[in-house]
Parts: C-alpha cells; structure tokens; sequence
C-alpha cells in the first residue's frame, strides 16, 4: 500500500519530486539561460573569425561559397542550433512535472509540443549540417560558369530549413495562463516566436536568443518556487492505494 497526501484538494509531491524539482529550476537557470548566450557569442566570434555568421544561406552564391570554405563553422552552427531544443525540452519536461496532476492534458500537450519541437529541430540540425557542406563543397568544386545551376538547389535546401525552422519554434509559446505560470514567461514566448519567424533573420535570430535567456531564468525562478512551495506545504489527508 502507499499513501498519496492531499491538501485542499491538490496533490502535493513527494521530497524526491521536490528535489528533482529544484535541480531541474536550477538546470533551467544554468544552463538552458546560459545556452543561447553561448550559441550567439560562439556565433560572433566565427562571424569575426570567418567574416559571416555560421549558418549559411544556401539561397544565394555567397552563402554558398562560405558553406565550401567554412564546412566546419557551418557544422558546428547547424549541430549546436539543433542541440539548443535538448536542453529545452529538459526544461519543459520539468514543467510538465509540476503542472501534470492538476492540469493533465495541458501538461500532456506541452511535453508532447516539446518532444515534437526537439525531434524537427535535431532533423533540422542533421541534415542542415549534410546538405550545407555537400553543396557548399559542390559548389566550390565547379567552374564559374556553371555555378548558376546550385542556386534552384540551394534555394530548395533553404526552404526545407527554414519549414523545419518554423516547426521548431512554437514550443515556448504554449504555456497556458490558467497554470498559474507567469504572464512575464507567457508573453516573452510569443515574442520569441515572432522573432524568429518574422522576415528579418538577422535581427530577429538574435533577439530571440536575448530573449530566450531571460525567458528561462524566469520559468527557473517559478519551478524553484513550485518546488519551494510543494515541499513546505503540509498535508491534510492521506488516501491509501494499491501499491
């Protein structure tokens, strides 16, 4: 038999819940804020090393010509963007946690919009990461005047990024209002969502980083407080079950 305690009708989590609770707060904090400042800054310094930022656009001859003589940098911006929605999803598996007993489907639907959000976005690193320096290389590999017939291709590849691009980013604007998450967290998702789908990458791309990193401090700030708050309340009933 085991006993699960309620107080006012909500269930309040276990020490281990708690625990793993504030671990995740402080991973949030640590390291999914940290992460898209490491990614711009890494970002910058092979834009100064390189002379461009390290995700090419294939769509046109220079980007092109940079993926052939930077495959590497252009590697290394393509697998680190993918690998940004691992250290995200964490974070919404942690907010699943705290809101799963209460709000179920709600929570259901957000770990699930997190899962789908990582599995586009490590395709999307993946195969960016492949076709950018096979074209970039194919590219550089051809005489001049035959360089004209790489464009259609590298516009094709352009838009099958940037589809996966637009099916990645909705995951940081589900959380709900009626979950009690802050309006603060709630809105700067939505404005890291236009960031990135707006038109003007170059300036959307990077605020949306800015963004994200207090966007995550925040929800870290309210997952220690969850875990604050469910490890200090007392129980008022216990109901025994099968265990």
């Amino acid at each position: 038999m085991s006993a699960i305690s309620y107080s006012n009708g909500t269930t309040i989590v276990s020490s281990e819940e708690s625990r793993a609770l504030r671990i995740a707060a402080f991973f949030t904090m640590a390291v999914t804020a940290f992460y898209p400042l490491l990614f711009l800054g890494t970002g910058f310094l092979l834009l100064q090393l390189t002379g461009n930022f390290p995700i090419a656009d294939l769509s046109t001859r220079a980007g092109l010509a940079y993926a052939g003589q930077f495959p590497t940098a252009v590697m290394i911006g393509s697998l680190a963007d993918g690998f940004s929605h691992v250290v995200f999803f964490v974070t919404f598996v942690a907010v699943f946690a705290v809101l799963r007993r209460r709000w179920p489907v709600r929570a259901t639907l957000i770990v699930v919009g997190a899962a789908w959000q990582m599995v586009v976005g490590l395709t999307k690193a993946l195969t960016s990461a492949y076709i950018i320096t096979s074209l970039g290389s194919l590219y550089l590999a051809t005489p001049l005047s035959g360089r004209g017939a790489f464009l259609p291709v590298g516009t094709l590849a352009q838009g099958l990024r940037q589809g996966l691009q637009d099916m990645d980013t909705y995951g940081v604007a589900l959380l709900p209002g009626a979950t009690g998450i802050p309006r603060l967290v709630r809105w700067l998702g939505v404005v890291m969502t236009v960031a990135i789908l707006q038109p003007w990458w170059d300036l959307g791309f990077p605020l949306a980083l800015l963004l994200a990193a207090v966007w995550a401090i925040l929800l870290g700030l309210w997952l220690k407080r969850q875990a604050v708050t469910s490890s200090a309340t007392p129980a008022s009933t216990a109901v025994a079950t099968p265990s």
